[in-house]
């Protein structure tokens, strides 16, 4: 039997005594976020909120009843999204490896929605676009390829916002450069973690 994919409290990965370093973690330690001053505990915890309330809401366990107020906009702009894409998951907040790459990340959603006649991943977020998430998207795309009945995957955005709208970002098709920008970046966020 295959060991399990895990991952700790700490978001770190692991397959049995093999660590797997995360898609998020490669992005910010190489410097491909920018700016990133304004990920303060505050906006963590909101996207994390905001992560679980959503995949409740898929899963038809969450009780809305006992929702905090600050979550409630970013739960109806989901429900808005839903009410006009009408998604149909195959992963949700479903973790991924490469054991080839040694890197692994949690897949927000992957899936049909009626925007794509092709299967899609998306990354829902709390916060504003940025270039970043190009590369984000471009890394999961190929841990869930296997999970979707189509080769062709497209990717995209789903930004939640705290007034109850939302915006879904459809990126490009040919994510060669943001996935050679990724790979670049894995090989040399491993080369310090060897040599440095």
């Amino acid at each position: 039997m295959a060991e399990e994919l895990t991952r700790d409290e700490n978001h770190k990965y692991s397959v049995g005594d093999k660590s797997l370093v995360s898609v998020t973690h490669v992005i910010k330690s190489e410097g491909l976020a920018g700016d990133t001053s304004h990920w303060n505990d505050a906006a963590r915890d909101r996207g994390t909120f905001v992560h679980q309330v959503c995949e409740w809401y898929d899963l038809g366990k969450l009780d809305e009843e006992t929702l905090d107020p600050g979550l409630v906009p970013y739960l109806q702009a989901y429900k808005r999204f839903k009410e006009h894409q009408d998604p149909h998951w195959y992963v949700i907040e479903g973790m991924r490896c490469d054991m080839t790459l040694r890197y692994a990340g949690t897949i927000d959603r992957a899936g049909f929605i009626k925007a794509s006649k092709f299967p899609i991943v998306c990354d829902l977020k709390s916060g504003s676009p940025a270039p970043w998430h190009r590369v984000q998207t471009a890394a999961y795309k190929r841990l869930v390829a296997k999970d979707l009945p189509e080769g062709i995957i497209w990717r995209y955005c789903l930004y939640l916002h705290d007034d109850g709208t939302y915006k879904l970002d459809k990126l490009s098709l040919d994510d060669s450069e943001d996935w050679g920008v990724f790979v670049a970046a894995l090989a040399a966020h491993q080369w310090k973690q060897r040599y440095l």
